[in-house]
């Protein structure tokens, strides 16, 4: 905890009257595109299994934290002690059967209702409030639909999520043949969905199989460029042909 201290003095000291100009006019606001950057560059990290970089990146996200908390409690709202104190507060409360020790698990429907119980005391009108605005769409799309199967809204199996995935292809096939714009872009839209509900049956993430699934695209597609230039070849002037089997050999390169 000394060097958790040391960065909050740090951040004080860089924000003070004969600080960094850039950090002392920074606010709450203007640190978002950072924050999400960072937390970003976390996940790329994780997902290339570096762990040098991955130390550098949590360094840099709990960077934005503590610089967050410095200025609330510059404006005296909380600090970094009332941070840890809240998220601690909340571990404990959400885990009776591990931390109290009078439980007897009649508890269990509670913590089995969780969705429903934090929709009464957050005050919200739907169990799918509360989710941050600046969440991507997919995993919004997923954790409406774990929300919502917390509650039993929910395919019985994988057999019928993957039902409704054809089912919802079709409709986009008839959309596309009746040329309905407006259809064709809400179909696609209840495609992706069911293709996310389908992903859950599976645990898996589709936020992080579309990103890899990217990073997959890129390699590939790099592969394309490097032996075009390698070739004193212009991709212009090469049919698709020639460019699909170049991605051909850029999976088998990968195998």
């Amino acid at each position: 905890m000394s060097e958790l201290k040391n960065l909050i003095k740090i951040v004080k000291r860089l924000r003070s009257d004969d600080g960094c100009e850039w950090d002392k006019k920074q606010t709450a606001e203007s640190l978002t595109p950072h924050l999400l950057e960072e937390a970003n560059e976390v996940v790329d990290a994780i997902l290339e299994k570096n762990n040098d970089n991955l130390k550098e990146e949590l360094g840099d996200l709990l960077l934005h934290i503590v610089f967050q908390a410095v200025i609330a409690s510059e404006k005296r709202l909380f600090d970094v002690e009332d941070i840890i104190k809240t998220i601690n507060h909340k571990l404990i409360v959400r885990h009776p059967h591990i931390f109290d020790k009078n439980y007897n698990g009649e508890d269990q429907s509670r913590i089995k209702n969780w969705e429903l119980n934090k929709k009464i005391e957050k005050n919200r009108q739907s169990i799918l409030d509360g989710m941050p605005k600046s969440l991507s769409s997919l995993i919004v799309a997923q954790r409406y639909q774990d929300k919502t199967g917390a509650v039993g809204f929910e395919w019985e199996n994988y057999n019928q999520a993957m039902d409704k995935v054809d089912e919802e292809l079709n409709e986009l096939k008839e959309a596309i043949k009746n040329n309905n714009q407006k259809n064709i872009e809400e179909e696609i839209g209840d495609l992706l969905i069911t293709i996310v509900n389908l992903s859950r049956f599976f645990n898996v993430s589709a936020e992080l199989a579309l990103k890899k699934s990217n990073q997959k695209f890129y390699r590939r597609f790099n592969y394309i460029e490097k032996i075009i230039e390698k070739n004193n070849q212009k991709m212009e002037h090469i049919s698709l042909k020639e460019l699909l089997n170049y991605w051909k050999e850029a999976k088998n390169e990968e195998r």
